[in-house]
């Protein structure tokens, strides 16, 4: 994208505003994953910073469920502001019995987008250390709950949640919208 993702303007309010909104309305805390704390900070949110930094999305993970204070966490990226209340409820309403409850969106998991017990924290520590970091890398090593398309889609329809900002034509296509 060539700009931090956070702050890029969704109805005139940065994008991890419109996510934290969503997250608030089903979960108790919300906070962020960041090495940079005052942009974050200086809004509102609490800010963790990676643990192993420069490991990319899963040391942001790792850091998170660290972090969470929580048996569970629910992690999303911050370029997906129109997450569906329905379908973070959908998601956390399965997780009592699994360490990763994830969505599968046009065949492939959407590991951003997912809730992740206490149990992950260890599996995904070695990952790291091991250099290995490919963000479900560590699932054979958890109880997963894969929730597939026809699931998920009854909390969330039209797949929106899905909807992200990788580029700036993604980007301009939705702000055309709002």
């Amino acid at each position: 994208m060539g700009r931090d993702k956070s702050f890029l303007l969704i109805d005139g309010r940065p994008a991890i505003s419109c996510i934290a909104d969503s997250l608030r309305a089903v979960f108790s805390d919300v906070f962020v994953v960041a090495n940079n704390a005052a942009p974050f900070e200086k809004i509102g949110f609490r800010v963790s910073a990676d643990i192993f930094e420069g490991n990319d999305s899963l040391g942001g993970l790792h850091a998170a469920v660290s972090a969470a204070g929580a048996a569970r966490v629910f992690v999303t990226g911050c370029d997906m502001p129109f997450l569906q209340r329905s379908l973070l409820s959908g998601l956390a309403s399965l997780a009592a019995d699994w360490d990763v409850v994830i969505p599968i969106h046009r065949g492939f998991p959407e590991p951003l987008c997912a809730v992740y017990g206490s149990a992950c924290e260890g599996p995904i520590r070695r990952r790291i250390e091991g250099g290995k970091l490919k963000m479900i890398g560590f699932h054979d090593e958890v109880r997963v709950r894969r929730v597939e398309e026809p699931e998920w889609r009854a909390w969330d329809p039209s797949g929106l949640s899905f909807r992200n900002l990788n580029t700036p034509g993604e980007y301009e296509e939705i702000s055309a919208g709002s």
